[in-house]
């Protein structure tokens, strides 16, 4: 949300507050819309017939929850790393990512900003005075932008109400966070008006500590512009279910032979009809093409995986014994797809590296850092061919260094510390060796 920077010259009231959450609320709809379609409540299970009888199946098949899931497994479904320059020392801030379990937060920031096209990230200090990450909903939270040049962001705002044990409201809470400070305000009604700080604490991290994370420039989630095809795939696969209920339950049509209600249900139950000569009886039914609608349903299958940039790993053509890089030319657009999340997900993280960088430092419990020394890697979680993977290790020995050599093997975990223990191993082996001589 981009605000006017002379509208808070005075700073941050509760009236603007109140305001700035009535403005986000707007798109409330919006976001509950694409939750619905991760969860697999689309728009054909509110579809409704008129005349009673008819046959309703409501079919949902969830090509948004894959759409998600896929891009999230192929980003981050290998842990981020995290290396730095010679001479700087990060361990503190991977020994405080290890101890909350990171990988498991930046899997639920992923899925978070491809549903609905951003998420957000608060970081804070527990009670041991120990820096630690969360994920907030975008459904209430939001960063309050200034309008000059570039990514000013001025304010985190996190909004919810508070409910009792019976679910009724009892008030709100309102957390706003600035560069320096974290605020609370607070009210006993059910209104984000009028609302009263109640408290305000300083957080040491040296810079406002809501992150944004967007899925892309316009902050659109993976499947939202696909909601139509999805929609339209939907009520394929319904109609068809319901077009083959509807054969089973077809009339039939008596010509020349006249049957009253309880004749219908005898030829009902004991399937025997007498007829005359002239007469006839017949099923009313459509004519089904299955060809046609196989056609419409694989083009409409297509273009969901088109337009997603997702492959359908299902297809055939993945179940063949393929190269390494053979699968990356049949990987090449969701490859692009997925770069493109990946720049503006490492944008993200260098500036949550930053605040723990600030908070530890200032702590003590490391030197600063500067931000350019930091190498944040991603490993596309894919099936490597280990037997190119180590042939090109060998054949690049002597060029590029051992750690950079062992980061490409998929089973080691950390490539610095494997590079020692190698190091250490090859130093006692050469020992060895010289006393048995």
């Amino acid at each position: 949300m981009i605000i006017d920077e002379d509208i808070l010259k005075d700073g941050l009231n509760e009236t603007i507050i109140a305001k700035l959450i009535e403005k986000h609320t707007l798109e409330y709809e919006r976001f509950e819309k694409l939750y619905n379609y991760y969860v697999g409540k689309h728009a054909i299970c509110e579809r409704k017939r008129h005349s009673k009888g008819v046959a309703n199946n409501k079919v949902v098949c969830n090509h948004a929850k894959y759409i998600v899931d896929i891009a999230k497994s192929y980003l981050v479904g290998n842990p981020v790393s995290y290396t730095c320059s010679d001479g700087y020392d990060i361990e503190a801030v991977k020994n405080s990512y290890c101890q909350q379990d990171m990988p498991s937060i930046d899997s639920e920031l992923e899925k978070t900003m491809s549903i609905y096209g951003r998420a957000y990230e608060l970081v804070y200090a527990d009670g041991n005075a120990e820096p630690k990450s969360v994920c907030l909903s975008p459904m209430n939270t939001f960063i309050v932008y200034g309008s000059g040049v570039g990514d000013n962001p001025l304010y985190g705002i996190h909004y919810y109400k508070k409910h009792n044990i019976d679910g009724s409201v009892t008030g709100v809470c309102c957390i706003v966070c600035d560069s320096q400070m974290i605020y609370t305000y607070e009210n006993d009604a059910d209104s984000f008006l009028h609302m009263k700080l109640t408290q305000s604490h300083k957080h040491y991290f040296g810079n406002m500590p809501v992150i944004e994370y967007r899925n892309n420039e316009e902050r659109q989630g993976d499947f939202e512009q696909l909601i139509p095809l999805i929609d339209a795939y939907n009520i394929l696969e319904s109609d068809r279910v319901n077009d083959k209920e509807q054969f089973v339950d077809s009339f039939l049509f008596l010509s020349g032979i006249d049957l009253d209600s309880e004749q219908a249900r005898k030829l009902r139950e004991e399937r025997i009809l007498m007829g005359y000569e002239g007469s006839d009886a017949r099923y009313l039914s459509k004519v089904m093409s299955e060809n046609d609608v196989e056609v419409l349903k694989d083009s409409l299958k297509s273009d969901i995986h088109r337009f997603s940039m997702i492959p359908d790993l299902s297809d055939q053509t993945f179940g063949t014994n393929l190269s390494g890089v053979a699968i990356k030319y049949k990987l090449m657009g969701f490859e692009q797809h997925v770069r493109n999340k990946e720049r503006y997900f490492t944008k993200s993280l260098k500036k949550r590296f930053e605040l723990y960088n600030n908070f530890l430092s200032l702590k003590g419990a490391m030197e600063y850092v500067p931000l350019h020394r930091i190498d944040i890697v991603f490993t596309r979680n894919l099936p490597v061919n280990e037997l190119e993977v180590s042939q090109m290790v060998n054949n690049l020995s002597g060029i590029a260094t051992s750690e950079t050599l062992l980061s490409q093997l998929s089973f080691v975990g950390d490539p610095k510390e494997e590079a020692r223990l190698a190091a250490k191993e090859r130093i006692l082996n050469e020992k060895m060796r010289n006393v048995q001589e």
